[in-house]
């Protein structure tokens, strides 16, 4: 396993909106912090040390998770809640995990050889926004790649058509129909034909 970023965070003693939006101004996010058998930790941490790990380490990545300098809380960022007018982050949920146990995670899909589709004249429409899998948490990868570039014709991906990276598994129907890939539809008529029969 690759060496693990650090995420410094701090206890919060207050947590209320008012004391978040403060938090907020002063360049923190508010964060819980969720370990097993025990209640979740209403804690903080620096926006921008949040924003630099997860562009170097990947969005699903493992983190020591340093609390009161106690660097042995391994953790994952589980969900971040973004501001719907400026995008910014209002609230992060952090998961406590043990390298032992497989956990869940819904992970985005990447289409990988779409130009080649496109020089068939073929579309592939996703059907799936994410997809659920179970894994040990230092296996979980940002993403599930799918490479259509070999596709010929039109059809449909399933989750069996799916090569997933080892150690993770799909918690899906093998039938899921994840990808349509389509023939490109012409645009009707054209300009002229339309001007003759007086559409214009």
């Amino acid at each position: 396993m690759s060496e693990l970023g650090t995420l410094n965070i701090e206890r919060r003693t207050t947590a209320n909106s008012r004391a978040s939006k403060q938090l907020r101004k002063n360049g923190y996010v508010p964060a819980s912090l969720s370990c097993k058998g025990r209640e979740s930790i209403s804690v903080a941490l620096k926006a921008d040390e949040l924003r630099k790990g997860l562009t170097s380490y990947g969005r699903n990545a493992l983190f020591r998770l340093s609390l009161e300098n106690d660097n042995s809380i391994t953790g994952m960022v589980k969900e971040i809640q973004y501001s719907p007018i400026k995008g910014e982050m209002i609230h992060v949920d952090l998961q406590q995990v043990s390298l032992n146990e497989e956990i869940r995670a819904d992970l985005s899909i990447r289409l990988k050889g779409l130009e080649t589709l496109e020089f068939k004249k073929l579309m592939a429409l996703p059907q799936l926004d994410v997809m659920r899998v179970k894994g040990l948490p230092q296996d979980i990868p940002d993403d599930i790649v799918i490479d259509v570039s070999n596709v010929k014709g039109v059809e449909n991906i399933n989750v069996a058509d799916v090569e997933f990276p080892k150690g993770i598994v799909p918690e899906l129907s093998p039938e899921q129909c994840v990808i349509s890939v389509v023939e490109v539809k012409r645009q009707g008529n054209n300009f002229a034909e339309l001007a003759e029969e007086g559409s214009f």
